[in-house]
């Protein structure tokens, strides 16, 4: 590979542990592959400074800081545009390329002109699965009223139900899949270039389901893999936020994603099908809370999170 073959983007957030570790995997493993390239970090405003000493530790690695947070698409997209890698790996601070990851990828990428992104399977601390991020199907009515129902893990214990009523397909299985998560996704720039890369309008969440809904679209193959591994901590940036302000980005993201990709009528649906389901979930949640005995800052942080996203759906 030449050295303008590959470009790791990272996007980071005042995760100044976590994005060195992030890193350190990606030089690794593209030493590991023998891969030449170069890595850029997106700074989306980090509080703590950390990146730009990152390049103390890393010479090579390019910096580059955004002065406010402009969200998971802006951001990744700026970070794109400046790459010069005939293929980009989208890579999240808080997700750690296993040994080997990088070189299967790479391999399956390359394997098919016609593939236009491969993504590995998710995994938490513990080596399970992260099937909230890993190998989805595109968002449909009633995976999304079982999810926001709170049922969707246990429809998922028998392959029909899961099947049928959620979003999620087998997480140990491999072969061509709807949705690959932002958190690692390798692309070809080609792809990237022939949808436009990311939209802009959406600021966090459903960003990379519209990434991937445009690029089977424009006929490119997304293909999982889930013999590839990397840890990922979970949108640790975005654990930063609390429920209450999380709730409405979800929802404006979603909605957003459906009017455009879907239709009016169908987003129009959405709405209402949702908002049942929360104020089906909302009794439920107040008696959890009781059970556990949660705390009042507990319980109102839930509840208000719950009303938020129903106001959200409601009024838009």
């Amino acid at each position: 590979m030449t050295d303008t073959d590959l470009s790791v983007c990272i996007l980071t957030r005042s995760q100044p542990i976590l994005l060195r570790e992030c890193v350190a995997a990606c030089v690794e493993e593209m030493r590991n592959a023998g891969t030449a390239g170069e890595i850029i970090v997106i700074d989306n405003a980090s509080a703590d400074g950390y990146p730009r000493e990152l390049a103390d530790v890393f010479p090579a690695v390019k910096i580059i800081r955004n002065e406010e947070n402009l969200g998971f698409s802006a951001a990744n997209n700026r970070a794109i545009r400046l790459s010069g890698g005939r293929l980009v790996l989208i890579l999240n601070d808080d997700a750690i390329l296993q040994p080997g990851s990088l070189g299967l990828m790479l391999h399956e990428l390359e394997s098919n002109s016609r593939i236009g992104a491969v993504g590995p399977c998710l995994l938490n601390d513990d080596g399970s699965a992260q099937v909230d991020f890993t190998n989805k199907r595109f968002p449909h009515l009633r995976g999304l009223f079982c999810e926001f129902l709170g049922i969707n893990r246990i429809l998922s214990k028998s392959s029909l139900t899961r099947d049928v009523f959620t979003l999620w397909k087998d997480p140990w299985t491999s072969g061509e899949t709807d949705h690959l998560a932002g958190a690692c996704l390798l692309a070809r720039r080609e792809a990237l270039d022939s949808v436009h890369l990311f939209d802009e309008h959406i600021f966090f969440w459903f960003d990379d389901t519209d990434l991937c809904f445009r690029l089977k679209k424009a006929g490119w193959r997304l293909i999982y893999l889930a013999q590839v591994r990397v840890r990922h901590h979970g949108s640790s940036s975005f654990k930063q936020w609390t429920r209450l302000e999380r709730s409405p980005v979800l929802f404006e993201s979603l909605i957003y994603y459906y009017r455009k990709n879907v239709g009016r009528l169908r987003c129009l649906l959405l709405r209402l099908t949702l908002s049942v389901a929360f104020l089906l979930r909302l009794p439920l949640l107040v008696l959890r809370n009781a059970w556990r005995r949660a705390s009042r800052a507990e319980h109102s942080d839930a509840v208000g999170a719950s009303l938020a996203a129903l106001r959200s759906l409601l009024l838009g």
